[in-house]
């Protein structure tokens, strides 16, 4: 059993939250497209509906080695973010892989991903939205994919020298090597973890390829005013961090010179 989870060559993390509608959709085209590769999914669960069940219940008949990781309580606490850092810890792949739960992210898409890391030996490959084949449609209405713009441009401004090469930094769809992962000091907030990922951790390498981001198929967006607020906490909380260790950096080097 050792042998077979280290001969694994993805895994892929799920983070959920009430899609129970979703969820056998999902299972169905993850059985699919990942038909023929050593892997595993992780399922992290926050929901207050019937997902963990319908989750288990398409698995038993899918053929793919699924686990459900449940979570109550104080556990819960930083929203879907800290759900996938539950699940990297719990990933034996050499590769991870972060998708959202709400058919946004198209499956079919994940070879592609895996492929493109493997080939161009990248610690991290990003589906992107904003490169020539991609597209944010999904993101619905105009109001919101204002938002997004002025997100992403706010954040490779105040983190330019790490993000100006990324078009899509806020992507919650990516692939990345587990030991790029789990070496981080990860601690996220809300739901993008693509942006601590890429801030806190040492990688050499970063692809994209487009992602043509669907629209929600069903359920109710995770995207709210407390989410946002959340969101710029994680920024700022972000920048202040590489702008504290930054001057560390500087002080230490002076103090070196004058010795």
């Amino acid at each position: 059993m050792d042998q077979l989870l280290m001969a694994l060559s993805l895994s892929v993390v799920i983070p959920t939250r009430n899609e129970e509608d979703n969820a056998p959709d999902l299972v169905y085209q993850l059985s699919r497209v990942l038909a023929g590769i050593e892997c595993e999914v992780i399922f992290v669960d926050d929901s207050d509906d019937g997902t963990p069940a319908a989750i288990e219940a398409s698995a038993a008949t899918a053929g793919l080695a699924v686990r459900v990781v449940r979570r109550e309580g104080a556990r819960r606490r930083g929203g879907l973010s800290t759900a996938v850092v539950e699940g990297i810890k719990a990933a034996t792949g050499s590769y991870v892989l972060i998708m959202d739960a709400d058919l946004q992210h198209p499956t079919e898409m994940i070879p592609l991903l895996l492929a493109r890391a493997q080939e161009a030996d990248a610690d991290i490959v990003i589906a992107s939205r904003n490169v020539p084949g991609g597209s944010d449609a999904g993101l619905g209405s105009p109001s919101r994919r204002a938002i997004s713009w002025g997100a992403k441009w706010m954040v490779k401004v105040l983190f330019f020298r790490t993000l100006r090469r990324v078009t899509d930094p806020l992507s919650g769809y990516f692939i990345a090597r587990r030991d790029v992962l789990i070496d981080a000091s990860l601690r996220p907030m809300g739901f993008k973890i693509l942006l601590d990922v890429l801030v806190r951790a040492e990688h050499q390498g970063v692809e994209e390829l487009p992602l043509m981001f669907a629209p929600r198929a069903g359920g109710a967006s995770k995207a709210t005013l407390g989410q946002g607020r959340q969101f710029l906490t994680h920024v700022a909380t972000l920048f202040w961090a590489r702008w504290t260790d930054s001057s560390v950096r500087r002080r230490r080097g002076v103090i070196r010179s004058r010795q």
